[in-house]
């Protein structure tokens, strides 16, 4: 468990809207959680629909990383219930531009 302390640090090392960079620690289908560089008794978590490292024209669909692989985003909410650190990769699919009208 976090204690207040690493957490209240985490918060101050990492606002909303800062660049964030850990390491994936588990992987489910839903996201992953990362040990966040300089703040390791904090969880990171990036879920699926904000992981989207490409911007593919398509917005094909990007597999989560594994366990072990480095991690780089932007930091979109801080969450005290959990002590958590919400990160998003790339653009969300909800606001790339699709060429040639509608998504298909």
């Amino acid at each position: 468990m976090t204690s207040n302390h690493a957490w209240q640090e985490a918060k101050q090392r990492y606002p909303v809207g800062t660049r964030a960079r850990g390491q994936v620690k588990a992987k489910f289908n839903f996201g992953v959680f990362l040990t966040l560089d300089g703040a390791p008794d904090v969880n990171g978590f990036v879920d699926l629909s904000s992981y989207n490292p490409s911007t593919t024209e398509k917005g094909a669909p990007t597999s989560l990383p594994e366990v072990g692989d480095t991690v780089e985003g932007t930091v979109v909410d801080l969450i005290d219930r959990d002590k958590q650190i919400r990160i998003r990769v790339g653009t969300p699919f909800w606001e790339r531009k699709v060429h040639g009208g509608a998504p298909s």
